[in-house]
């Protein structure tokens, strides 16, 4: 191999090729290379006196299907120019202590998205760990400053990823530009405290921004009044629907307990009918829910006031149509005199202004955050769990332009 060789198959200027030999059992070359000139790295003179400290194996680029290894010496410089001493740097590595050449770093990072890193480790032959600090420090550079200038909408929710970690730890809160599903912010926790960082940095930028989304937590509207004063708070309609079914389930229980055991096994192992949309429900489920419904007439009057809730957000056309239905389902639901369903009404009519700005908004919605959290869930679920926050984080920020889409 020639010097011009080991400048294009990888990318190192200013040495030479010493020798070359091929591992008999392995489809391993072993390259050694020397500098060709020394220079100062302070004062750039020329005139240094370099003295071979220890031998460094290194991993390159294979070539073709050959592995290979290069073997340099370091050296420790000496200038009397500007009368300093340093050890000599290798350009061609990406850090001081690292093991492979920026040559293979970038064909590893490049292929990260689409292999794991189990098989890159197996196919280039570099520990796995190696792997994941290259691509740590690769996301860390590229998420180093996340820019919040052009943005106008937040949405933010919390998700429950460490089973195992201790009870403030786990959960994350993100958050995200709506407009472009750009991860803005991942926090480790839940609530106010979660945001202290993104506080002190979004609070240049308040103006900008037109409104939040988020679920109906006292915790997340108090942190919006008082960083973004500006902005509108808006309930997402998904944790309104699943509001009240939570409650429709608390009925749901309630009633079995105090059934006869005969009627209890109509009730029993329902509760995904009851909880299901009504247009989703084939001529099975239909007629196994109808037969549920008559066996509990209050269970039945919450049912049908969960759909009717879901469809004021399909049939209202605006935010006055849509306040004049939310204040005659408060009414309604009041009547029925279940202290579930007046629990209810009494949280609708607490954050009705944040719930009506899905139309004042044009149909505001954290849907993309919901289906973002099943991504981090797949994440999880690629590595079987995360021991390094700070990875799990930086990955977090990288899934919007990650397709989890699996290929046969």
């Amino acid at each position: 191999m020639l010097s011009t060789d080991l400048e294009f198959t990888q990318g190192i200027y200013g040495f030479q090729v010493v020798s070359r030999k091929r591992r008999k059992s392995e489809a391993i070359s072993e390259i050694h290379i020397r500098r060709t000139s020394f220079r100062c790295p302070f004062c750039d003179s020329p005139d240094v006196s370099a003295y071979p400290q220890n031998e460094r194996v290194v991993r390159a680029a294979p070539i073709g299907r050959t592995a290979c290894l290069l073997l340099v010496s370091v050296h420790k410089l000496y200038c009397p120019d500007c009368g300093k001493t340093a050890y000599e740097r290798l350009g061609f590595l990406p850090g001081p202590k690292s093991r492979m050449t920026r040559q293979l770093e970038r064909a590893i990072l490049e292929l990260r998205p689409h292999l794991s890193i189990k098989a890159l480790s197996e196919h280039y032959g570099v520990p796995w760990q190696a792997i994941k600090d290259a691509e740590k420090a690769a996301l860390g550079r590229k998420y180093a400053r996340v820019s919040l200038k052009d943005v106008r909408a937040l949405g933010i929710d919390e998700i429950y990823v460490f089973r195992t970690a201790k009870s403030h730890e786990k959960y994350i809160t993100v958050v995200r530009d709506l407009d472009t599903g750009a991860v803005l912010e991942v926090s480790r926790g839940k609530g106010v405290d979660a945001l202290k960082s993104f506080s002190k940095r979004i609070r240049r930028h308040r103006k900008r921004i037109k409104f939040v989304c988020m679920d109906m937590s006292n915790a997340y509207a108090a942190w919006v009044e008082a960083t973004l004063p500006d902005a509108a708070i808006v309930y997402d309609h998904f944790h309104v629907v699943k509001s009240m079914n939570d409650k429709l389930d608390q009925i749901r229980r309630k009633a079995m307990r105090s059934m006869d055991e005969q009627t209890r096994q109509t009730i029993k192992r329902k509760r995904f009918l009851f909880l299901k949309n009504r247009d989703n429900l084939d001529e099975s489920e239909a007629d196994a829910l109808e037969k549920a419904r008559s066996m509990h007439q209050p269970l039945s009057d919450a049912y049908m006031l969960k759909e009717e809730l879901r469809s004021i957000y399909a049939t209202a056309g605006s935010a006055e149509a849509a306040r004049h239905l939310f204040e005659r389902w408060c009414r309604l639901a009041d009547d029925t005199g279940l202290p579930e369903m007046r629990s209810m009404a009494k949280q609708v009519r607490g954050h009705i202004e944040g719930i009506l700005g899905y139309w004042t908004f044009a149909g505001a919605s954290n849907a993309s955050t919901e289906g973002f959290n099943n991504k981090i869930r797949w994440l999880i679920s690629q590595a079987y769990g995360f021991h390094d926050y700070e990875y799990f984080r930086l990955k977090v920020f990288d899934l919007p332009s990650t397709n989890i889409k699996k290929c046969l």
